[in-house]
């Protein structure tokens, strides 16, 4: 279960927005895009999606079938994360692809919530009186928090089986994902030379390389034993998820093309995804979840570029530069363990406990956590500054 429905995260949860220059255009070799787009707000809905599906599906699984979870579930959130991840990291590295800032504007993304939250977490089960039942050897201690502090959260100890989901924070295996992804971007660029081929040219590398991954995927999906031998290996590693990333990376390289496209016309394309994507579901029985069939990602995927250029300055008026997403997405799962631990609160009161707690936890997070680490990146993308509302505001 919850390899289908455990699974969502950041950059998941990346922070670019862009300088404006209005002759600029998409070519490769530093693009300068229109600043100002709703990744923050689209990111804000993709946890609340995933979030929403592990609450509704750990306190009351009848609520699935409510008219507004049906249609929430045609857009999971991960695969969401990792187009966005895709689009915004790689305009990232092309507009200044210094490996020491690169890697330090992304660890400062990345670690100082995550740490946080798993200290909280800890606590949290500590608290519940659950570490009072198990037997843990220090090595078990070790193994532990370094996994969840490094580069490994996919791994969750045979002695937290007894606690809540059985994870202390299933969400978090994308991390490993993510920070699998930021590794490859400056690989991608050097060992393919994208930025010195014509489009044409990084394109058909680019396209043979998603298609390669997206093969991957399906036979990874569609494993007889998927948690066995080389799947199980596979399953580990970003391979099956790369080409969402990667189909990411291709449409921001094409900016001016799929803009043309897609640019504002976010009703029509979310409305013919919808019907599309009901018809898929229903007769086709394909899954609509973190496993998405490569036809059905493709299209969520331009409807996601049309609903971030489509009144590109919703978010900022909305959220304020206030960016809650990540927060939501770490901190929902341990609030749900807690609450299912201590039995607290069931069925739909479980659902509106869950949703409040990590919304207020987030809320923390990001202004104590989260905004204090990324005022320290060097040259980012992206300045959440206070007060800066306006739809031209902000600083690469």
């Amino acid at each position: 279960m919850l390899r289908q429905v455990a699974r969502p995260g950041p950059e998941v949860l990346s922070r670019a927005k862009w300088t404006h220059d209005p002759g600029a255009s998409s070519e490769p070799g530093g693009p300068r895009l229109p600043k100002t787009n709703n990744f923050d707000l689209i990111r804000l809905a993709a946890a609340f999606q995933v979030a929403l599906t592990h609450a509704v599906y750990q306190f009351d699984p009848s609520a699935r079938s409510w008219p507004l979870h049906v249609v929430l579930d045609l857009f999971p959130g991960v695969p969401i994360f990792f187009f966005i991840s895709g689009f915004l990291i790689s305009h990232s590295y092309e507009r200044h692809p210094s490996l020491p800032d690169f890697a330090r504007n992304r660890a400062l993304r990345i670690y100082p919530a995550l740490m946080v939250c798993f200290a909280l977490a800890v606590l949290s089960v500590w608290g519940s009186g659950y570490f009072d039942t198990v037997h843990v050897p220090p090595t078990a201690w070790v193994k532990w928090f370094a996994t969840q502090l490094t580069i490994a959260q996919f791994y969750g100890p045979a002695f937290m089986r007894g606690y809540g989901m059985g994870i202390l924070n299933a969400s978090t295996w994308t991390i490993s994902i993510e920070l699998q992804f930021y590794v490859l971007v400056p690989l991608l660029y050097g060992l393919l030379r994208l930025q010195r081929l014509s489009r044409n040219r990084s394109n058909a590398v680019l396209v043979v390389l998603a298609i390669t991954c997206m093969v991957i995927n399906i036979v990874w999906v569609h494993a007889p034993q998927p948690g066995k031998g080389i799947y199980a290996l596979i399953g580990l590693t970003c391979l099956p998820w790369l080409y969402m990333f990667l189909t990411g990376v291709l449409l921001q390289r094409n900016f001016d093309l799929a803009r043309k496209a897609l640019g504002g016309r976010f009703l029509p394309a979310v409305l013919l995804y919808g019907v599309l994507g009901l018809i898929a579901a229903r007769e086709l029985h394909w899954r609509f979840n973190n496993d998405l069939n490569p036809v059905v990602f493709t299209s969520l995927a331009l409807v996601t570029f049309a609903a971030a250029f489509t009144a590109p300055s919703l978010a900022d008026r909305v959220l304020r530069r206030n960016d809650l997403s990540y927060g939501l997405y770490l901190y929902h799962a341990p609030v749900i363990n807690l609450l299912l631990y201590t039995q607290a609160v069931t069925g739909l009161l479980g659902v509106l406990a869950t949703l409040t707690a990590a919304l207020v936890l987030a809320a923390g997070s990001w202004w104590l956590i989260e905004r204090p680490a990324l005022a320290l990146r060097r040259h980012p993308g992206y300045s959440h500054s206070a007060g800066a509302v306006a739809p031209r505001a902000g600083h690469a």
